[in-house]
């Protein structure tokens, strides 16, 4: 009978002992990164005085979602885990002292946090264009086609070449300036450079 008031003692002495363990701070290393960069989350505790550690602890990541911890050994102190974001934005790293089940009380003292900024990471900058042939020599077209001088287009390099329906278009394609591509349609007898 004795024993059983002893435990049932040393039951309700636990929680009030484990506000010993204070949350002093919490800290995200590195404050700045891109989605999928992993960051490393520190919370330190002021263990005031006693030895070991024995609380419960959740971290809120800011995005919604959370994580519980029990700390109740000195290799729990100070707690360091890891975390990624997917997406950017700002985010508030939180802890917060929880209980963990009946017989362990929340971590005392504030909620500490920090803040975490996710940036999404540069725009690719485009691939500058290839220059047209503003001021150099007219469009040349293969042996045996002729250049239609109202197809040409000084601005974007583009240029049409005919011959007669059904003519064949040459082996070697032509070398199209800037942003045009080459073009062939034999059943019309044209060929050339285009946007």
């Amino acid at each position: 009978m004795k024993i059983r008031r002893f435990a049932f003692a040393v039951a309700l002495a636990l929680p009030a002992a484990a506000w010993a363990q204070f949350i002093a701070n919490v800290t995200v290393e590195p404050a700045q990164l891109k989605p999928g960069e992993t960051a490393k989350i520190t919370v330190n505790f002021d263990l005031a005085g006693s030895k070991a550690a024995n609380c419960g602890l959740r971290l809120h990541y800011g995005d919604g979602t959370t994580q519980d911890f029990k700390i109740n050994q000195t290799k729990d102190v100070p707690l360091v885990t890891t975390r990624s974001w997917s997406a950017p934005g700002d985010f508030r790293v939180m802890a917060e002292g929880k209980a963990q089940g009946a017989l362990m009380a929340g971590c005392g003292g504030k909620n500490q946090e920090f803040f975490v900024k996710v940036a999404a990471p540069p725009a690719a900058a485009k691939p500058a264009a290839k220059p047209a042939t503003a001021g150099a020599a007219a469009p040349r077209c293969p042996d045996g086609w002729t250049l239609d001088a109202k197809s040409v287009n000084r601005k974007t390099g583009a240029y049409t070449c005919a011959a007669k329906a059904g003519t064949k278009p040459p082996a070697a394609k032509l070398e199209c300036p800037g942003d045009t591509g080459y073009f062939e349609n034999a059943k019309r007898g044209q060929l050339g450079c285009r946007l």
